[in-house]
């Protein structure tokens, strides 16, 4: 998997998909409008960003970020998150995906974490 693969999968759901580089020149696949399913956070729409990795075998990084900011900022909290990494408007959310790498299953995972929001 690639991050291109990533991008061309959400694509193909209808969203649209670019890649955004940070201040410090790191890339990220980001995800427009993207409207929470489930939760608390129900009917929410946001963007969504991954960090855009490279290696063989490809390791999704642990870190969703959303803009808007979706919760309370607290690194204490059980459900830590922090300033973006992508700029100031974004909010991090530090989640390992421990699965197997493919675009249909990072899908599912962002989207559980925000619909497990507390």
């Amino acid at each position: 998997m690639t991050p291109e693969d990533f991008e061309a999968y959400v694509r193909g759901l209808g969203y649209e998909a670019e890649v955004v580089t940070n201040a410090n020149g790191v890339e990220y696949s980001v995800v427009r409008d993207v409207t929470i399913p489930t939760g608390r956070l129900t009917g929410t729409v946001c963007d969504v960003a991954l960090q855009r990795v490279g290696g063989t075998p490809y390791v999704a990084p642990p870190a969703i970020h959303t803009r808007p900011h979706l919760l309370r900022m607290d690194t204490a909290a059980p459900w830590a998150t922090q300033a973006g990494q992508v700029g100031p408007e974004w909010q991090y959310w530090s989640r390992r995906y421990d699965h197997i790498p493919t675009p249909r299953n990072i899908w599912a995972h962002i989207l559980t974490v925000l619909g497990e929001a507390p």
